[in-house]
């Protein structure tokens, strides 16, 4: 858990607790195991959703931490997209800088 975020004091007790009781439902560990199996082998993410981006069909906005461990640098960059990297974010940026994120988000979708 602490790889997800750039502030390791955010992993905390009662958080590691909400996580366990989560995965405690029948189902969830089984299913999030397969899904991270086929999609974060070695902890890092494998599917490159590039050729989705490409068709262009959409507009998409990228929003990315510049210390993300998890999602590669490499996966956000040429692509047909808005892209936004937030220094010293990491892989829950949506958590740690939610305004930055949410301001970011309004701002696309109103223009859009």
């Amino acid at each position: 858990m602490v790889q997800l975020f750039s502030d390791a004091a955010l992993v905390n007790r009662q958080m590691l607790e909400d996580m366990l009781k989560y995965k405690r439902l029948e189902g969830v560990d089984t299913a999030l195991r397969q899904l991270a199996g086929k999609l974060f082998a070695d902890g890092r993410q494998q599917v490159d959703l590039r050729g989705v981006l490409e068709a262009g069909e959409h507009p998409a906005l990228v929003i990315r931490g510049e210390a993300d461990a998890i999602i590669p640098a490499s996966h956000a960059q040429g692509l047909s997209a808005e892209v936004h990297v937030l220094p010293e974010q990491a892989h829950m940026l949506q958590m740690e800088a939610a305004e930055a994120v949410n301001a970011l988000l309004m701002d696309f979708l109103g223009r859009h």
